[in-house]
This record gives structure tokens, C-alpha cells and sequence, in this order.
């Protein structure tokens, strides 16, 4: 397999604290792992899972994403990151053989035509059914060129790659990504705060109405796209958004 180096990009960048050393090591040592967070049909079952990547100390301490994100981006690292997991997710699929579709995070400038070649290698080292895999989106950057975005993503979904966009926020003032722009996408992913907040009833600018509206407004765009509700935090909760979509007769849903 091919090596990644970060050591030149990252020391280039890096003030050396005790903390950017850390998420350094793992990045150099390639010391992280996944845990899966499933994703649910409107029955409860298992329809796929989202792998979620964790950093690994020496020490032996889980670095979680709110330590390291920060540091990643601060120092441009973020596509550098992206391969990285990307490159340990196929391992992982290869190995253990899930039998349900894996969703990987990817940030939007990360998608173009060098990611392309690179997931064709990996492609062709491990042989993985490509519909088992997924590429998520995050609601990280705003795109530029959507002509060019929308082509890499249709090159993607050409070999059989799923594209889902994440973190999705029903009121477009706040998100970084336009969903109108974007063609080549199977699903959505309502952003889990919102969700909450509509739920918990904690922000009054955010009713039932206008979240179905936005949801029919989505699948108007995109007809047969699933989407799929985050943070489903007990059993109320999903009982709630599962009855109040199914009324709406919207289909192809999930829960997460």
C-alpha cells in the first residue's frame, strides 16, 4: 500500500504543544480507528452503518474530533486526513466483509480528479463491491465551481460510489453547501441539532411545517433520494419524525 506522508506538511505548519504532537504521532503512525454508528430504516432495522474515525495516542488515549479537527484544519491537513481514512476504511471493508453499505466523511475540496485516481487504486488493490461504499459529504466548505464538483461526484456514482451529503440544514442560510447546485447525490443527511431543536421545541424559528416544506422542497430536486434524520437520541424521539414523515408520505427515510 502506499505511505502517506504528513511529517513535512505538518511540522511546516505546527507549533509544537503537547496536544498538536499527539494528533502528529497519529497521523504519522497512521494510529486511528473506526467505530460505526448505524443507520436505521423507519421498522429499526440495521440498513447501513457510518464509519467514524477516532485518533489513537501513544499513551493509548481516543482522541475524539473536537480535539483534532482543529488542528488538522488549522494546518491545511484536512485532504491529507481524508485519504488517510479513506485508504483504512477500505482495508477495513476488505477484511471484515460488512454486509450493509459503509458511509466514509469526506471534506467537498477533496473531492476532485487526484481523489478519483487514488479511490480507482484502491479499488483495484481490494477489489470492493463499490456499492458497499459511501462518500459523505461534510458541511464544511463552500464549492466554488459546481460544475466541476458535480462532475467528480458523477464520476464517483459512474463505478458505483453512493454520494450523501451530511450535517444538511433545512434553512439554507446555514449551510455551506447548495443543495440546488448539487445533482449527483442519493442522500441527505438533516442536521442533527436542528433535528433536536425541532424536537426539544427550543428554537421558535424552527416549526414542523417549515421542516416538512424543505424536506418535499429536497425531494422536489432530487425525486428518490433517502434522507436521513441524525442524532435520534431514545425511542420518543424517533417515534416522533417517523410518524410526522410517514403522514407526509415521505419515503425513504432513515434514522441515525
Amino acid at each position: 500500500m502506499k505511505i502517506i506522508s504528513v511529517t513535512k506538511d505538518f511540522i511546516a505548519h505546527t507549533l509544537h504543544t503537547d496536544t498538536k504532537k499527539e494528533v502528529y504521532e497519529c497521523l504519522k503512525k497512521n494510529m486511528f480507528h473506526f467505530i460505526s454508528q448505524g443507520i436505521f430504516d423507519e421498522a429499526g432495522n440495521l440498513k447501513k452503518t457510518e464509519l467514524l474515525a477516532r485518533l489513537e495516542s501513544v499513551d493509548g488515549k481516543t482522541l475524539f474530533p473536537s480535539t483534532f479537527c482543529p488542528i488538522i484544519e488549522a494546518n491545511g491537513l484536512d485532504n491529507i486526513f481524508d485519504q488517510l481514512v479513506v485508504d483504512k476504511a477500505f482495508e477495513q471493508i476488505f477484511y471484515r466483509k460488512p454486509s450493509i453499505p459503509c458511509s466514509i466523511n469526506v471534506n467537498p475540496s477533496t473531492l476532485n480528479a487526484s481523489f478519483i485516481q487514488e479511490v480507482d487504486r484502491l479499488y483495484d488493490f481490494y477489489l470492493i463491491n463499490p456499492s458497499q461504499i459511501i462518500f459523505e459529504v461534510l458541511e464544511t466548505e463552500k464549492i466554488d465551481d459546481y460544475d466541476s464538483f458535480n462532475k467528480t461526484l458523477f464520476e464517483l456514482r459512474k463505478r458505483g460510489y453512493k454520494i450523501a451529503v451530511d450535517d444538511f440544514h433545512p434553512l439554507g442560510n446555514h449551510n455551506a453547501l447548495c443543495i440546488e447546485n448539487l445533482v449527483e447525490i442519493d442522500t441527505v443527511k438533516i442536521d442533527g441539532e436542528y433535528m433536536k431543536g425541532l424536537y426539544n421545541k427550543t428554537n421558535t424559528e424552527w416549526t414542523v411545517s417549515d421542516f416538512l416544506k424543505n424536506i418535499e422542497n429536497i425531494k422536489a430536486k432530487h425525486p428518490g433520494i433517502d434522507i436521513v434524520v441524525e442524532k435520534i437520541e431514545d425511542e420518543g424521539m424517533f417515534l416522533f419524525f417517523r410518524n410526522l414523515l410517514a403522514h407526509s408520505h415521505v419515503e425513504n427515510v432513515s434514522f441515525q
